[in-house]
C-alpha cells in the first residue's frame, strides 16, 4: 500500500471582537487602576508612616509607583501569550484570540490612566520627562492600533514584556525615598533592575527578529499605521531609552541618589525618578 500524504490546513485564529465591542472593557479597566492608585496609596500610609512626611509630589508619585510597580507583573501574562501560548505563535500579523483581546484592553485602560495621570502630575507640579511621554505615547499607540484593526496582538504582547523592568525600578526609588538605599535590599534590587534591562536589550533583539522573520507577511498583512509606530518606538528604545535607563540605573547602583539631585539648584525641588 501506497503512503498518501495529505496536508491539512492549519486554521489560523482571528477572534471577532472589536475595540469598539470592548469599550465598557477599557474604561472598567481604566477605573479599576484609578481605585488601586488610591487604595495602594492609602495603604502605604497606613504601613508606613514616614510617607506622611514625602513632599505632596513625591506622595502621588509613590502612590503612581506602586501602581505601575503592579501592572510591571503583569509582563508575566505577555510572556505567557508570547512564549506558551501556541496559538499567536501561528501568525504574529493576523492571529487575535479572547484571550489576547483580554490583555489588550486591560493594559489599554492602564497606559489611559497612566497617562492621564502623568499629564495631571507634570501640570499640578510643573515637570516634564520627555523618554517616559515618548515611551508611553508609542505604548499607547501600539495597543489602541492592535485593537482597532485587531491584529498584531503578538507584537502587543512582546512590546509589554519590556515592561518588566518597572516593578524593580519602582522599588527602587520607593527604598531611597525612605532612606534605605544603603541596605542589602535595595542592592539586591538594583543589581537584578540592571540585568533585567539587559534582558530587555535581548528580547528588542528578538523582536528585530521576528520583524526580520516575518517581513513579507507584513508587508501585505499589517497595517500601514501600526508598522510605522512598532518600527520608530523599537527603534527609539533600542537605540535610546533602553541604553540610556541601563547606563543610569548603573551608575546609580555606585551612587545611590536620585537622577536629579546634581541639578536640583537648576531644576528646584524636582528629583522624580520617572524610570520606565
Amino acid at each position: 500500500m501506497d503512503n498518501v500524504n495529505v496536508n491539512i490546513p492549519i486554521k489560523i485564529p482571528h477572534s471577532t471582537q472589536s475595540l469598539r465591542d470592548n469599550t465598557f472593557r477599557v474604561a472598567l479597566s481604566y477605573a479599576s487602576w484609578l481605585t488601586m492608585f488610591f487604595l495602594l496609596g492609602w495603604i502605604s500610609k497606613l504601613l508606613v508612616p514616614k510617607i506622611r512626611t514625602l513632599k505632596p509630589k513625591e506622595q502621588m508619585f509613590w502612590k503612581l509607583a506602586m501602581a505601575r510597580a503592579v501592572c510591571g507583573i503583569l509582563t508575566l501574562w505577555a510572556g505567557y501569550l508570547v512564549f506558551i501560548d501556541e496559538r499567536l505563535a501561528l501568525d504574529h500579523v493576523i492571529v487575535t484570540t479572547d484571550e489576547s483581546w483580554t490583555f489588550i484592553t486591560f493594559l489599554l485602560g492602564f497606559f489611559i490612566f497612566e497617562e492621564l495621570t502623568l499629564i495631571y502630575f507634570d501640570l499640578k507640579f510643573r515637570t516634564f520627562s520627555k523618554e517616559l511621554h515618548l515611551h508611553h505615547f508609542f505604548a499607547f499607540n501600539g495597543f489602541f492600533i492592535a485593537g482597532y484593526y485587531n491584529c498584531g496582538h503578538y507584537y502587543a504582547a512582546k512590546a509589554f514584556m519590556l515592561e518588566a523592568s518597572t516593578p524593580f525600578s519602582c522599588i527602587c526609588w520607593c527604598l531611597l525615598k525612605l532612606k534605605l538605599e544603603n541596605t542589602n535590599v535595595w542592592k539586591i534590587n538594583q543589581w537584578i533592575l540592571i540585568n533585567v534591562f539587559h534582558i530587555r536589550s535581548f528580547l528588542e533583539f528578538l523582536w528585530w527578529y521576528d520583524i526580520y522573520r516575518d517581513w513579507d507577511n507584513i508587508k501585505q498583512n499589517l497595517p500601514l499605521p501600526f508598522l510605522i509606530n512598532m518600527l520608530v518606538g523599537l527603534t527609539i528604545v533600542s537605540l535610546w531609552l533602553t541604553p540610556y535607563w541601563t547606563y543610569k540605573k548603573t551608575v546609580q547602583y555606585f551612587h545611590p541618589v536620585d537622577w536629579n539631585a546634581g541639578n536640583s539648584k537648576d531644576k528646584g525641588d524636582d528629583d522624580i525618578d520617572k524610570t520606565s
